[in-house]
């Protein structure tokens, strides 16, 4: 991948053939927005281990400690972005479990069609994958200002909701 252009691929290509590549914890020099949409497994992030299923999203920001660990029925995709960028995204890992099908419709969306941009490799492509890129930023960030995703009688919810862990 190229230091200053933005890119989405499967996990299968994120994984370049070899699951371990994933599975060793590994820190990477772009962001990752990570879109689980079948499938289960592990991941390794900020220091926890912790499940993952369909319609998980994970943001883990360049240089951050993490490990995927992803069963053969799993699905997805990555969208991986430069670390030089001037979007404004998260500066720590999280992982939000989508439950709402308007939001999940509307992140596959944003990744289909910087996938499509990508794949024609049309004029100003970049541009355009940039641009849906700053739109999958606003979607975290609203994702994660949603009381929603933090569970039930969760001991704490105050801290949940600020560091955007889950608990």
């Amino acid at each position: 991948m190229s230091d200053t252009n933005l890119q989405v691929q499967s996990l299968a290509q994120l994984s370049k053939g070899g699951d371990w590549r994933l599975a060793l914890a590994h820190d990477r020099d772009v962001h990752a927005l990570i879109w689980i949409t079948r499938g289960q497994g592990k991941l390794l992030l900020d220091g926890r281990r912790r499940g993952l299923g369909p319609h998980n999203a994970i943001f883990v920001p360049a240089g951050a400690l993490m490990a995927l660990e992803l069963g053969r029925q799993c699905l997805g995709h990555a969208v991986l972005i430069p670390a030089a960028t001037s979007l404004r995204l998260l500066q720590t890992p999280c992982q939000i479990r989508v439950r709402d099908a308007g939001a999940q419709a509307e992140l596959s969306a944003l990744i289909d069609a910087a996938l499509r941009e990508q794949t024609l490799a049309r004029p100003l492509a970049q541009d355009a994958m940039e641009a849906h890129a700053a739109l999958m930023s606003v979607w975290l960030h609203r994702q994660i200002g949603d009381a929603a995703h933090v569970p039930p009688n969760c001991p704490r919810q105050r801290r949940c909701r600020s560091d955007f862990a889950r608990c």
